[in-house]
């Protein structure tokens, strides 16, 4: 029996186990589904990364293709219908793109996600037996898709799934080994831009009469709707103004074949200062030269508020680590994770912030899912909510809405709202009050524009609160039940919210008419 991780990503997915005889984790490799990443180690040395790209085809209902054999086969550019990518990114995000509707089926970003991590699992299971299932989430993933990844893994059969948040498994994929560092971990992937700030100290005490007990303490959190994704994207725009093309011109065949070539001309990239790929547009049978050198991909982000949007993500987490007394030189490590940190102007930014001495960049790819497999041997994760929370009240004289806050990001958990909510009957005669509670997250947008000679100009950032309601994602929220009936203008309930240790939102109502309590310490959500 293994102790095993999953890191599924928006472009790759990682699979590592925990070797029984050795306790040093080891990322598997599935025939036929993985991608192998060639890079140099530290020392020098040339290494392998096994990863499976993710990206799924469904060639006809019930049939499903993922990873590699997509890539290799080619299977998107004929079918560019079936070919799904980025559902990993739509399953985080807020807002879900429609259903694909294909041979009269209904194919939704929950059902290609849990079909893709089912391919998956099949294949773990070819070759080992999971004791304990680890999965990685984003650091600023909603209720929505945690709720949905625990009912997948009971669908899948994996009774002791865990969950840690990929930049805290990142800090310790890096640096477990070192108890009482404190590492800031830049998780910059294909979707999303993660910022944790974590310190891990050493525990007295021994687990399996080995393994020195560690606890992981989160002390600040930032993130961004942002990735490599985007970053292909506007690369074959940007080329597609140049040579006067559109996307709707071009077909969604070219689209994707662009789509490929930008994320090559990306990697190299990294390496070179230009880089070259041909391609042929089938719709004319015209043969073209892309040429892109570093400097114009520079340029390129820059334009599209992309190194801006990471500079205010550093000066926010910056800003909250100050307000808990952490200056910028108390950070010991920088760590990098994620094919986005790859890119030189990423790392030329970081390095201005932080210095040359204090980043690392040694585990792009492996950090977080080696760095999961800890969580067995961790007695805790003292951690902070890293959405605010608030109430939605109706006003009846005003006939609008109001929220009020109940957490703000950053509170540590357990705790207990200091003062009651008091509240009143929206209605006369109203016999029930629901607590409608939401998250409220940042969300922080660019508009581009072109200009009539087709150069490429952009607006500053936006920065909007967005809230959703808990309730939607559950089939029964708190309410009290009002006997005799409530009137609009009297103060009917006393509410008491707090967290406890599990994250639980709990609830106490009281009826300051009858003082009875109407509901003791019951739970409303699971707050992320």
């Amino acid at each position: 029996m293994t102790i095993t991780s999953i890191d599924f990503g928006t472009s790759n997915t990682l699979v590592s186990i925990l070797e029984p005889a050795t306790q040093t984790p080891k990322t598997l490799r599935f025939p036929g589904i993985s991608r192998v990443f060639k890079m140099v180690n530290p020392q020098g040395e040339g290494i392998e990364i096994p990863v499976v790209p993710s990206i799924a085809f469904a060639p006809s209902p019930g049939e499903w293709l993922v990873g590699q054999q997509v890539r290799s086969q080619r299977l998107g550019f004929a079918q560019p219908d079936r070919l799904f990518k980025t559902f990993k990114r739509d399953l985080v995000a807020d807002f879900q793109p429609p259903s694909r509707q294909i041979d009269g089926y209904s194919y939704s970003t929950e059902t290609v996600s849990e079909q893709f991590l089912r391919t998956i699992w099949q294949a773990v299971l070819q070759q080992v037996q999971p004791s304990q299932v680890i999965f990685t989430v984003p650091v600023g993933a909603f209720e929505r898709y945690l709720d949905w990844f625990r009912e997948t893994a009971d669908r899948l059969g994996i009774t002791h799934a865990q969950f840690i948040d990929e930049s805290t498994a990142a800090a310790l994929g890096y640096a477990v080994q070192r108890p009482g560092s404190l590492v800031l971990v830049i998780d910059f992937g294909g979707g999303t831009l993660d910022l944790s700030l974590v310190r891990t100290t050493a525990i007295s005490g021994h687990t399996g009469g080995h393994a020195t007990v560690q606890q992981a303490e989160v002390l600040a959190k930032a993130d961004a709707y942002i990735g490599g994704e985007d970053i292909d994207g506007w690369i074959v725009e940007d080329y597609l103004q140049t040579i006067g093309l559109s996307r709707e011109k071009l077909g969604e065949t070219g689209w994707q074949t662009l789509l490929g070539l930008a994320e090559r001309l990306k990697i190299r990239l990294s390496q070179a200062t230009e880089a070259k790929e041909s391609w042929l547009d089938e719709s004319t049978f015209t043969a073209h030269e892309w040429h892109l050198t570093r400097s114009q991909f520079d340029q390129l982000l820059e334009s599209r508020q992309f190194l801006e949007q990471l500079r205010q993500s550093l000066d926010d987490l910056l800003a909250i680590a100050l307000s808990k007394g952490i200056g910028k030189g108390d950070i010991a490590q920088v760590l990098l994770v994620g094919g986005s940190c790859l890119i030189p102007a990423v790392q030329q930014l970081i390095l201005s912030y932080f210095g040359r001495q204090k980043v690392r960049l040694n585990k792009p790819f492996e950090a977080v899912v080696h760095g999961a497999l800890s969580l067995h041997q961790l007695r805790g994760i003292q951690d902070y909510l890293h959405h605010s929370y608030a109430i939605r009240v109706w006003e009846p004289f005003t006939k609008t809405y109001s929220y009020l806050r109940l957490f703000e990001k950053g509170t540590a958990y357990p705790c207990k709202r200091p003062d009651r909510l008091t509240l009143q009957a929206a209605i006369d005669g109203q016999t029930e009050i629901r607590l409608d509670v939401g998250e409220v997250a940042d969300i922080t947008h660019a508009e581009v524009l072109y200009d009539a000679q087709g150069r490429m100009t952009s607006t500053t950032l936006h920065q909007n609160e967005s809230y959703r309601s808990l309730n939607a994602s559950h089939e029964t929220v708190c309410m009290a039940k009002l006997d005799p009936p409530g009137q609009v203008g009297i103060d009917r309930i006393s509410v008491e919210f707090e967290v406890n240790d599990q994250r639980l939102l709990l609830a106490t109502v009281w009826d300051l008419l009858t003082q009875a309590t109407l509901v003791e310490r019951t739970a409303i959500a699971k707050l992320q």
